[in-house]
C-alpha cells in the first residue's frame, strides 16, 4: 500500500504531496491525518509529515519509492474536517500547505515522548551581578536573562523564551560571553511553574445567575443554529457587563450536554486565571486550556485530551482555533475585535476567518462577542451576513452604566495640577479611598517616560537599528534609567544618550510611562497601594496571576497598567477608572487609530460600576471635543459606528474594498531603493491589464511607518481590489515571478495597520 504526504513546515519547493510505501507492519494503522516519519531527500533526512490519502496502487516505477520510517503517534493528529481545509488556508493566507499543518501539529506532537530539556543556568551570580551593574550589555533581552536567572535560578530554555519572549539565538549570546551554560537534562514534573489548569475553581466561579429576556432570546437562537447544522454566525453586541459571558457558558453548556466540542477563544492578553476559572467552574472537568507558558509536556497532554474528545471546551488564544476538536458544535470569540486575533507573523491568518472556514465544513456556529465590535463585523451584521443579537443592559440591575467625564488637560495644567493627573480624577480617587473602594488607571504605554527629547533640536533618542524613538525605562536592580527600543531591544543608559541629527547630549523628559505614573502616585497616594501591570511587570510565570489575585482580594487600592487591564476583568469594588493620555491612542498612522481608541476607552470603562455602586471614568485629553471622545462618553457604539462608516466609504477602506500590504525589506538602502522600483513597475503593468471590475488600486513604494527595523530597510505597497481573492491572486503572481532571495517580500490580505 501506498500514500500521500505532505511534509510539516514545507516550504514553496517541497510543498507538494510525495508518495511513500506504507510497510506491511503499520499498514492497518496508518490512515488519513496520521503522522508519519519519512526519509527526504538524497541524504534520507527525516522529516515529519501528515499523510493526506492512501494509495491502493503507483503508477510509476515503484522502486525509487522510500518506505515510512516509522508512525510517530498511534492516533491522527489531523481530522477529517481540518485535512479538508487545508489547500483552503493556503490559498487564503498565502502560505504552503505545510505551514498549515504546522498550525495544526504543535511542536510537542513530534516530540513528547522526549523527556530531555535544555536547562539554563547561570556560570557565576556574581559576574552576572557585576555585569549587570556595570550596564555594559546593550541588549534588553540579555539583561532580562540574567535577572530572571538570578530571580529563579536554573530553569527550562523553553520557559525562559516563553516568560521573556525571547529567543534561543539570545540565549545563545549568553552563552558565548561565558555569563549562562545550557544543560539536557530529564525535565522533572515540575519544571515549569505556571498556573496549574487543573485546580479545580469553587465559589463565585460556580454560581449560576437569572438570565435577562435578552440573554435568553440570545441563547435561544444560537441553540437552534448549533441543533440545524447550518454554520450560522453570530454578532453576539452587548454593552459591557451585560452578561456576553453568561450566553456563552449556557451555549458551551448544552453542546457538552449533547456530545459536542466548542472551541472558545479568548485574546491572550484576557487569558487570565480568572477567565478560565469561570470557564472551568461552570463547565467542569471536560475543559483543555491552551496557554503560551505551557511546558511542551503540558502542551501536549492538553492537545491529547482534545484529539481523544476528553476535552470538550477548548479554551485558548488564536493558535486554539486549529485544535483537533472531537465532533465541533460551536466556536467562541470572545472581544471579538481584539487585534492578537490575526497573526502578526507569518502564516498572517485570522482567527476569524479560520473559525467561518471550519464552521462551513463542520456545520457548526460561530459567536462573535464584543461591546464595541470591529467596524466590519458590525457592517456584516447590519447587511445581513452574520445574524445580530443584542444585550442592551447590564446583566445585574443595581449595576448601572458608569458616569463617564471628559477632562480638558489644558485647562488642567493652566490650573497646576501637571499633565499626569487631573484634579477632578484626583479628588474622585480620594473620596473612592475613604469609601474602601478602587480605582483602575488606564496608560497604553509602558515604561517610565514615553521618551527623551534633545533640548537643542526637539529631537527624541532614536534607536541605532531602528528608526523608532526609544522609551524611559527604571532600573529595577540599581534604580538608574535606560533607553529601550520596544522593536529590537537594544538598549543604553540614559546618561550616555546622544542625539543623532546635532549630536547634544541635553535630553528633557517628554510624556509619561506606566513607571513614572507609579511613582507619582506614591508620592500623591502614600498611604495607599499601587499595582502595576504592563509587558515589564508580569515577565515572570505566574507574575499576571498575582496581580490579578492581589487586587480582587482588595490587597491594593490602586491598579495601573495598559491595555491588558481594560478587558476580560471584573472587579466589583472599582469605582473610578481614568483613562490617561488619551490623545496617544490616536497617534498611529492606521486607518483602525479611531476604532482601537474608542474600543480600548469602552472597554476600560466597562471595568467601572459592576457592583452595587455606581462608577466613574474620567478621559483625560487635551482634545475632549473630539467627536470619538463624545461618543465613548455616551457609550454610544452606534453614533461611532456612522461617522466610521461614512468615512470609510468615502475614502473606499474596509469593509467596503478589501486592502493588501507588500513588504519588501533589505539591509542595504540604495538596493531597496532600485528593486522597490522594479516592483513598482510590475505591479502597475500587471495590473493595468487587468479586468475593471476587480476596481484594482496600487499606492507605493512608501517607506513602512517604522522604516528601519532590526537593521533591515524597508518600503511598502497597498494595493485596494473588490474582495481578498483578487488581491491574493496579485501576490501568488509576485511571489511566481520574482526570486525571493533578491526580492524578500512578505504579504498580508488584511493589514492591521494599513
Amino acid at each position: 500500500m501506498f500514500c500521500g504526504v505532505i511534509l510539516r513546515g514545507a516550504v514553496r519547493q517541497t510543498d507538494r504531496v510525495f508518495t511513500y510505501h506504507i510497510p506491511d507492519e503499520i499498514a492497518s494503522s496508518v490512515v488519513p491525518g496520521s503522522l508519519v516519519s519519512v526519509p527526504f531527500g538524497k541524504g534520507d533526512t527525516k522529516k515529519a509529515a501528515v499523510v493526506i490519502e492512501l494509495k491502493d496502487q503507483f503508477e510509476g516505477d515503484t522502486g525509487k519509492i522510500k518506505d515510512i520510517s516509522n508512525l510517530m503517534s498511534d492516533l491522527p493528529v489531523l481530522n477529517c474536517d481540518q485535512l479538508s481545509l487545508i489547500d483552503a488556508i493556503s490559498s487564503r493566507f498565502n502560505c504552503t500547505r505545510g505551514e498549515v499543518i504546522e498550525l495544526m501539529v504543535p511542536s510537542c506532537v513530534l516530540n513528547h515522548k522526549d523527556p530531555i530539556e535544555v536547562f539554563v543556568e547561570l556560570v557565576s551570580e556574581e559576574t552576572a551581578n557585576d555585569v549587570l551593574n556595570s550596564e555594559t550589555l546593550r541588549s534588553a533581552a540579555h539583561i532580562n536573562i540574567l535577572e530572571y536567572l538570578l530571580e529563579r535560578g536554573k530553569c527550562t530554555r523553553k520557559e525562559i523564551m516563553t516568560s521573556l519572549s525571547c529567543s534561543s539565538a539570545q540565549i545563545k549570546a549568553l552563552e558565548d560571553k561565558g555569563l549562562v551554560r545550557l544543560l539536557k537534562e530529564t525535565a522533572s514534573e515540575d519544571a515549569s511553574r505556571i498556573l496549574n489548569v487543573e485546580d479545580a475553581p469553587s465559589g463565585k466561579f460556580t454560581e449560576e445567575y437569572d438570565l435577562s429576556d435578552e440573554q435568553s432570546e440570545a441563547i435561544e437562537a444560537v441553540s437552534k443554529a448549533i441543533d440545524s447544522k447550518k454554520a450560522e454566525t453570530f454578532l453576539l453586541f452587548g454593552i459591557t457587563g451585560s452578561g456576553k459571558t453568561e450566553v456563552y457558558l449556557n451555549c458551551a453548556k448544552k453542546v457538552i450536554a449533547d456530545g459536542g466540542s466548542v472551541i472558545y477563544l479568548v485574546p491572550e492578553i484576557s487569558l487570565t486565571p480568572q477567565t478560565i476559572n469561570w470557564i472551568k467552574g461552570r463547565l467542569g472537568d471536560s475543559v483543555a486550556v491552551l496557554h503560551s507558558r505551557l511546558t511542551d509536556k503540558q502542551r501536549y497532554e492538553q492537545w491529547n485530551n482534545i484529539r481523544t474528545g476528553k476535552a470538550k471546551v477548548i479554551v485558548g488564544p488564536r493558535s486554539g482555533v486549529f485544535a483537533p476538536a472531537v465532533d465541533l458544535r460551536l466556536i467562541i470569540l470572545d472581544e471579538e475585535h481584539d487585534s492578537s486575533y490575526k497573526s502578526e507573523s507569518h502564516p498572517r491568518y485570522s482567527a476569524k476567518d479560520i473559525a467561518r472556514m471550519r464552521a462551513k465544513v463542520t456545520g457548526c456556529s460561530v459567536v462573535l462577542g464584543s461591546a464595541t465590535p470591529s467596524v466590519e463585523s458590525f457592517y456584516a451584521a447590519q447587511s445581513g451576513a452574520f445574524k445580530l443579537l443584542e444585550l442592551k443592559s447590564r446583566a445585574r440591575q443595581e449595576a448601572v452604566l458608569p458616569e463617564i467625564i471628559p477632562v480638558d488637560m489644558k485647562e488642567q495644567i493652566k490650573l497646576g495640577s501637571g499633565d499626569m493627573l487631573s484634579m477632578p480624577l484626583r479628588q474622585a480617587m480620594s473620596v473612592a479611598f475613604s469609601e474602601k473602594k478602587q480605582v483602575i488607571l488606564l496608560l497604553n504605554r509602558r515604561g517610565f517616560s514615553r521618551t527623551m527629547i534633545c533640548e537643542s533640536c526637539g529631537e527624541p533618542v532614536i534607536c541605532k537599528n531602528c528608526s523608532v524613538a526609544m522609551t524611559l525605562h527604571n532600573n529595577r536592580r540599581n534604580g538608574t534609567q535606560s533607553l529601550v527600543c520596544h522593536y529590537c531591544g537594544y538598549t543604553i543608559p540614559s546618561y550616555e544618550a546622544k542625539c543623532s541629527y546635532c549630536e547634544s547630549n541635553k535630553f528633557t523628559k517628554a510624556g509619561f510611562g506606566t513607571q513614572q505614573l507609579e511613582e507619582f502616585l506614591h508620592q500623591l497616594f502614600p498611604h495607599e497601594k499601587v499595582l502595576r501591570m504592563d509587558q515589564d511587570s508580569t515577565m515572570t510565570p505566574g507574575a499576571h496571576k498575582d496581580i490579578i489575585e492581589k487586587f480582587a482580594n482588595k490587597e491594593a487600592s490602586i491598579l495601573i497598567g495598559t491595555q491588558m487591564i481594560a478587558k476580560g476583568l471584573d472587579f466589583p469594588d472599582c469605582t473610578v477608572v481614568g483613562v490617561l493620555g488619551a490623545d496617544l491612542m490616536l497617534a498611529s498612522s492606521s486607518f483602525k487609530a479611531s476604532e482601537r481608541a474608542f474600543q480600548l476607552i469602552t472597554q476600560a470603562a466597562g471595568r467601572a460600576g459592576r457592583g452595587d455602586h455606581p462608577g466613574k471614568v474620567f478621559i483625560q485629553s487635551f482634545r475632549p471635543d473630539q467627536p470619538l471622545f463624545n461618543y465613548a462618553c455616551s457609550q454610544d457604539y452606534r453614533a461611532f459606528y456612522g461617522q466610521e462608516i461614512d468615512y470609510r466609504k468615502k475614502l473606499r477602506l474596509p469593509p467596503f474594498k478589501a486592502i493588501g500590504e507588500i513588504v519588501l525589506s533589505l539591509d542595504d538602502e540604495e538596493k531597496l531603493v532600485q528593486r522597490a522600483n522594479v516592483v513598482a513597475k510590475y505591479l502597475n503593468d500587471f495590473l493595468a491589464f487587468q479586468d475593471k471590475k476587480y476596481q484594482f488600486e496600487v499606492f507605493g513604494p512608501i517607506p513602512c511607518v517604522i522604516y528601519e527595523l532590526r537593521g533591515r530597510y524597508r518600503m511598502s505597497f497597498i494595493i485596494k481590489s473588490v474582495n481578498k481573492s483578487a488581491i491574493n491572486s496579485v501576490f501568488k503572481r509576485l511571489i511566481e515571478d520574482f526570486d525571493h532571495t533578491l526580492y524578500p517580500m512578505s504579504f498580508d490580505n488584511d493589514p492591521q495597520d494599513g
